[in-house]
Protein backbone atom coordinates (compact mmCIF):
# COMPACT_ATOMS: atom_id res chain seq x y z
CA UNK A 1 0.00 0.00 0.00
CA UNK A 2 2.60 2.82 0.39
CA UNK A 3 4.57 1.90 -2.57
CA UNK A 4 1.30 2.40 -4.21
CA UNK A 5 0.82 6.17 -2.30
CA UNK A 6 4.19 6.95 -3.19
CA UNK A 7 2.86 6.21 -6.75
CA UNK A 8 0.29 8.58 -6.26
CA UNK A 9 1.68 11.21 -4.83
CA UNK A 10 4.96 11.06 -7.39
CA UNK A 11 2.07 11.23 -9.75
CA UNK A 12 0.16 14.18 -8.10
CA UNK A 13 3.51 16.30 -7.71
CA UNK A 14 3.78 15.76 -12.00
CA UNK A 15 0.02 16.98 -12.57
CA UNK A 16 0.23 19.57 -10.08
CA UNK A 17 3.65 21.03 -12.32
CA UNK A 18 1.79 19.92 -15.69
CA UNK A 19 -1.22 22.04 -14.56
CA UNK A 20 0.57 25.14 -13.18
CA UNK A 21 2.72 25.56 -16.43
CA UNK A 22 -0.22 24.71 -18.48
CA UNK A 23 -2.34 27.19 -16.68
CA UNK A 24 0.26 29.69 -16.69
CA UNK A 25 0.68 29.47 -20.67
CA UNK A 26 -2.82 30.07 -21.12
CA UNK A 27 -3.05 33.22 -18.91
CA UNK A 28 0.04 34.62 -20.88
CA UNK A 29 -2.16 34.14 -23.94
CA UNK A 30 -4.76 36.07 -22.68
CA UNK A 31 -2.56 38.61 -21.04
CA UNK A 32 0.10 40.24 -23.16
CA UNK A 33 0.39 43.01 -21.17
CA UNK A 34 1.42 41.06 -17.85
CA UNK A 35 -2.29 41.78 -16.27
CA UNK A 36 -5.31 39.81 -15.90
CA UNK A 37 -8.91 41.37 -15.34
CA UNK A 38 -11.81 40.05 -14.92
CA UNK A 39 -13.15 41.02 -18.01
CA UNK A 40 -10.89 38.82 -20.08
CA UNK A 41 -12.56 35.62 -18.08
CA UNK A 42 -14.59 34.69 -20.92
CA UNK A 43 -11.26 34.46 -22.88
CA UNK A 44 -9.35 32.81 -20.35
CA UNK A 45 -12.44 29.87 -20.44
CA UNK A 46 -11.65 29.45 -24.03
CA UNK A 47 -7.90 29.16 -24.23
CA UNK A 48 -7.28 24.98 -24.73
CA UNK A 49 -4.13 25.34 -23.12
CA UNK A 50 -5.70 26.59 -19.78
CA UNK A 51 -8.61 24.12 -19.64
CA UNK A 52 -5.91 21.54 -19.85
CA UNK A 53 -4.03 22.87 -17.24
CA UNK A 54 -7.42 22.52 -15.18
CA UNK A 55 -7.58 19.05 -16.27
CA UNK A 56 -4.56 18.43 -14.93
CA UNK A 57 -4.83 19.68 -11.43
CA UNK A 58 -8.08 17.68 -11.26
CA UNK A 59 -5.74 14.42 -11.44
CA UNK A 60 -3.42 16.07 -8.87
CA UNK A 61 -6.50 16.39 -6.52
CA UNK A 62 -7.31 12.75 -7.32
CA UNK A 63 -3.60 11.72 -6.95
CA UNK A 64 -3.26 13.11 -3.82
CA UNK A 65 -6.55 11.98 -2.14
CA UNK A 66 -5.72 8.09 -3.61
CA UNK A 67 -2.29 8.56 -1.86
CA UNK A 68 -3.63 10.24 1.19
CA UNK A 69 -6.08 7.19 1.43
CA UNK A 70 -3.35 4.54 0.84
CA UNK A 71 -0.31 6.32 3.50
CA UNK A 72 0.24 8.62 6.30
CA UNK A 73 0.17 12.38 5.41
CA UNK A 74 3.66 11.87 6.67
CA UNK A 75 4.83 9.73 4.30
CA UNK A 76 2.60 11.76 0.95
CA UNK A 77 2.66 15.42 1.91
CA UNK A 78 6.59 15.86 1.19
CA UNK A 79 6.25 13.98 -2.37
CA UNK A 80 4.38 16.70 -3.04
CA UNK A 81 7.08 19.27 -3.04
CA UNK A 82 8.66 17.75 -6.04
CA UNK A 83 6.15 19.66 -7.99
CA UNK A 84 8.45 22.83 -7.59
CA UNK A 85 11.53 21.63 -9.49
CA UNK A 86 9.29 19.74 -11.80
CA UNK A 87 7.52 23.65 -13.14
CA UNK A 88 10.81 25.05 -13.20
CA UNK A 89 11.98 22.28 -15.31
CA UNK A 90 9.01 22.31 -17.75
CA UNK A 91 9.25 25.88 -17.96
CA UNK A 92 13.19 25.99 -18.89
CA UNK A 93 12.94 23.26 -21.47
CA UNK A 94 10.10 24.89 -22.97
CA UNK A 95 12.10 28.28 -23.38
CA UNK A 96 15.39 26.71 -24.51
CA UNK A 97 16.68 27.54 -21.76
CA UNK A 98 18.71 26.13 -18.73
CA UNK A 99 18.07 26.67 -14.40
CA UNK A 100 20.62 28.96 -13.86
CA UNK A 101 22.89 28.16 -10.21
CA UNK A 102 20.50 30.65 -8.52
CA UNK A 103 17.23 29.49 -9.14
CA UNK A 104 18.71 25.67 -8.62
CA UNK A 105 19.59 26.73 -4.57
CA UNK A 106 16.27 29.05 -4.55
CA UNK A 107 14.47 25.56 -6.08
CA UNK A 108 16.11 23.02 -3.45
CA UNK A 109 16.45 25.55 -0.36
CA UNK A 110 12.28 25.60 -0.36
CA UNK A 111 11.48 21.90 -1.39
CA UNK A 112 14.15 20.86 1.59
CA UNK A 113 13.26 23.28 4.19
CA UNK A 114 9.31 22.80 2.95
CA UNK A 115 9.73 19.11 2.82
CA UNK A 116 11.81 18.87 6.99
CA UNK A 117 9.08 21.24 7.93
CA UNK A 118 5.74 19.42 6.86
CA UNK A 119 7.50 16.27 8.43
CA UNK A 120 7.74 17.49 11.65
CA UNK A 121 4.83 18.90 11.76
CA UNK A 122 2.92 15.63 10.87
CA UNK A 123 4.75 13.84 13.27
CA UNK A 124 4.45 16.82 16.25
CA UNK A 125 0.78 18.12 15.66
CA UNK A 126 -2.30 16.93 17.23
CA UNK A 127 -5.73 17.37 15.64
CA UNK A 128 -7.78 19.75 18.12
CA UNK A 129 -11.55 20.38 17.65
CA UNK A 130 -12.42 23.66 15.62
CA UNK A 131 -15.16 25.77 16.98
CA UNK A 132 -16.74 28.42 15.00
CA UNK A 133 -15.29 31.01 17.50
CA UNK A 134 -12.12 29.84 16.16
CA UNK A 135 -12.84 29.27 12.58
CA UNK A 136 -13.68 33.27 12.38
CA UNK A 137 -10.34 34.22 14.10
CA UNK A 138 -8.61 32.33 11.79
CA UNK A 139 -10.30 33.71 8.85
CA UNK A 140 -10.15 37.76 9.82
CA UNK A 141 -6.70 37.02 10.40
CA UNK A 142 -6.07 35.60 7.05
CA UNK A 143 -8.16 37.58 5.29
CA UNK A 144 -6.43 41.29 6.36
CA UNK A 145 -3.21 39.79 5.45
CA UNK A 146 -3.97 38.55 1.99
CA UNK A 147 -6.01 42.12 1.58
CA UNK A 148 -2.89 43.97 2.21
CA UNK A 149 -0.97 41.91 -0.02
CA UNK A 150 -3.50 42.07 -2.69
CA UNK A 151 -3.35 46.30 -2.00
CA UNK A 152 0.44 45.99 -2.53
CA UNK A 153 0.15 43.46 -5.37
CA UNK A 154 -2.13 45.63 -7.57
CA UNK A 155 -0.15 49.05 -6.88
CA UNK A 156 3.37 47.25 -8.23
CA UNK A 157 3.92 45.24 -11.16
CA UNK A 158 6.54 42.34 -12.71
CA UNK A 159 8.19 40.55 -9.80
CA UNK A 160 6.60 42.53 -6.67
CA UNK A 161 2.88 42.18 -7.95
CA UNK A 162 4.03 38.41 -8.39
CA UNK A 163 5.27 37.83 -5.08
CA UNK A 164 2.17 39.61 -3.51
CA UNK A 165 -0.25 37.47 -4.83
CA UNK A 166 0.80 34.50 -5.16
CA UNK A 167 1.71 34.44 -1.21
CA UNK A 168 -1.71 35.67 -1.06
CA UNK A 169 -3.11 32.75 -2.40
CA UNK A 170 -0.65 30.69 -0.75
CA UNK A 171 -2.32 32.19 2.56
CA UNK A 172 -5.77 31.66 1.38
CA UNK A 173 -5.38 27.91 0.54
CA UNK A 174 -3.70 28.17 4.55
CA UNK A 175 -7.10 29.11 5.47
CA UNK A 176 -9.08 26.35 2.48
CA UNK A 177 -7.53 23.89 4.93
CA UNK A 178 -8.73 25.09 8.21
CA UNK A 179 -12.30 25.60 6.63
CA UNK A 180 -12.45 22.10 5.61
CA UNK A 181 -11.15 21.04 8.97
CA UNK A 182 -13.94 22.61 10.37
CA UNK A 183 -16.76 21.16 8.39
CA UNK A 184 -15.36 17.32 8.46
CA UNK A 185 -15.37 18.09 12.23
CA UNK A 186 -18.65 18.87 12.43
CA UNK A 187 -20.02 16.55 9.68
CA UNK A 188 -18.64 13.65 11.87
CA UNK A 189 -20.14 14.85 15.26
CA UNK A 190 -23.67 12.69 14.91
CA UNK A 191 -24.91 15.33 17.86
CA UNK A 192 -23.85 18.53 15.53
CA UNK A 193 -26.92 20.20 15.23
CA UNK A 194 -26.80 21.50 11.68
CA UNK A 195 -23.99 21.74 9.25
CA UNK A 196 -21.66 24.78 9.15
CA UNK A 197 -22.95 26.77 6.31
CA UNK A 198 -21.34 29.83 6.93
CA UNK A 199 -17.80 27.69 7.08
CA UNK A 200 -19.30 25.96 3.80
CA UNK A 201 -19.77 29.35 2.13
CA UNK A 202 -16.19 30.94 3.35
CA UNK A 203 -14.97 27.69 2.05
CA UNK A 204 -16.05 28.33 -1.31
CA UNK A 205 -15.32 31.73 -1.87
CA UNK A 206 -11.66 31.50 0.18
CA UNK A 207 -10.77 28.78 -2.59
CA UNK A 208 -12.62 30.84 -5.57
CA UNK A 209 -10.31 33.65 -4.28
CA UNK A 210 -7.19 31.84 -4.02
CA UNK A 211 -7.85 30.39 -7.68
CA UNK A 212 -7.93 34.13 -9.30
CA UNK A 213 -5.30 35.16 -7.42
CA UNK A 214 -3.21 32.43 -9.04
CA UNK A 215 -4.42 32.99 -12.16
CA UNK A 216 -3.18 37.12 -11.59
CA UNK A 217 0.02 36.04 -10.04
CA UNK A 218 0.83 33.70 -13.48
CA UNK A 219 0.09 36.84 -15.16
CA UNK A 220 2.65 38.74 -13.85
CA UNK A 221 5.60 36.48 -13.41
CA UNK A 222 7.05 32.97 -13.86
CA UNK A 223 5.05 29.37 -12.85
CA UNK A 224 8.26 28.00 -10.69
CA UNK A 225 7.81 31.35 -8.80
CA UNK A 226 4.37 31.40 -8.25
CA UNK A 227 4.30 27.66 -7.32
CA UNK A 228 6.97 28.32 -4.92
CA UNK A 229 5.07 30.67 -3.11
CA UNK A 230 2.02 28.55 -2.77
CA UNK A 231 4.28 25.02 -1.72
CA UNK A 232 5.28 27.35 1.11
CA UNK A 233 2.70 29.44 2.46
CA UNK A 234 -0.10 27.31 1.85
CA UNK A 235 1.21 24.92 5.02
CA UNK A 236 3.12 27.73 6.74
CA UNK A 237 0.01 29.60 7.04
CA UNK A 238 -2.19 26.44 7.90
CA UNK A 239 0.25 25.26 10.47
CA UNK A 240 0.81 28.67 11.95
CA UNK A 241 -3.25 29.00 12.08
CA UNK A 242 -3.29 25.12 14.11
CA UNK A 243 -0.61 26.13 16.35
CA UNK A 244 -1.70 30.28 17.65
CA UNK A 245 -5.62 29.45 17.28
CA UNK A 246 -6.10 25.89 17.61
CA UNK A 247 -3.59 24.71 19.78
CA UNK A 248 -2.43 21.78 17.58
CA UNK A 249 1.05 22.35 19.03
CA UNK A 250 0.88 22.67 22.36
CA UNK A 251 2.74 19.73 23.56
CA UNK A 252 5.73 20.18 21.05
CA UNK A 253 8.91 21.44 22.73
CA UNK A 254 11.14 24.29 21.77
CA UNK A 255 13.77 22.53 20.10
CA UNK A 256 10.77 21.25 17.60
CA UNK A 257 9.75 24.53 17.53
CA UNK A 258 12.70 26.53 16.63
CA UNK A 259 13.35 23.68 13.72
CA UNK A 260 10.27 24.51 12.12
CA UNK A 261 10.87 27.90 12.46
CA UNK A 262 14.55 27.57 10.87
CA UNK A 263 12.57 25.74 7.88
CA UNK A 264 10.15 28.03 7.37
CA UNK A 265 13.27 30.48 7.25
CA UNK A 266 15.09 28.54 4.87
CA UNK A 267 12.00 28.27 2.90
CA UNK A 268 11.15 31.68 2.21
CA UNK A 269 14.61 32.71 1.78
CA UNK A 270 14.33 30.02 -1.26
CA UNK A 271 11.91 31.78 -2.31
CA UNK A 272 13.54 35.39 -2.34
CA UNK A 273 16.68 33.54 -4.55
CA UNK A 274 14.39 32.04 -6.71
CA UNK A 275 12.27 35.55 -7.47
CA UNK A 276 16.02 37.25 -8.03
CA UNK A 277 17.20 34.60 -10.36
CA UNK A 278 14.01 35.54 -12.43
CA UNK A 279 15.22 39.54 -11.94
CA UNK A 280 15.96 39.57 -15.81
CA UNK A 281 12.50 38.30 -17.02
CA UNK A 282 10.87 40.61 -15.14
CA UNK A 283 10.54 44.01 -17.61
CA UNK A 284 8.44 47.22 -17.18
CA UNK A 285 7.16 47.93 -20.34
CA UNK A 286 4.35 50.07 -19.33
CA UNK A 287 6.82 52.21 -17.24
CA UNK A 288 8.79 53.03 -20.06
CA UNK A 289 6.31 53.69 -22.78
CA UNK A 290 4.76 55.96 -20.42
CA UNK A 291 8.26 57.79 -19.74
CA UNK A 292 8.55 58.20 -23.15
CA UNK A 293 5.72 57.08 -25.04
CA UNK A 294 7.54 59.16 -28.43
CA UNK A 295 10.83 57.32 -28.04
CA UNK A 296 11.01 54.21 -30.51
CA UNK A 297 14.18 52.93 -29.68
CA UNK A 298 13.34 52.56 -25.99
CA UNK A 299 9.61 51.25 -26.88
CA UNK A 300 11.47 49.10 -28.93
CA UNK A 301 13.62 47.62 -25.93
CA UNK A 302 10.61 47.14 -24.21
CA UNK A 303 9.35 45.54 -26.21
CA UNK A 304 12.35 42.91 -26.71
CA UNK A 305 12.78 42.09 -23.38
Amino acid sequence: MTVAAIGCALASAVFAALGAFLQHSGVRQVSADGSLRLRTLPLLVRERTWLLGVLAHVGTAAAQITAIGLAPLVVVQPIVVLSLPLVALFGARASGGRLGSLAVTGIAATAGGLAVFVVLTARTAVATPVSADQTLLAGEIIAAFALVLVGFGASRTGRARCLALAVAAGALYGLVSVLIRRITQAVMVMDQPEFPWLSGFALAITFLAGSWLVQVAYASGPPDLVVACLTAFNPITAILIGANVLGETAGVGAAVTMTLVVCGGIAVFGIALLAHSHAATFAAPADEVIISPNDPDRAKSSHGR
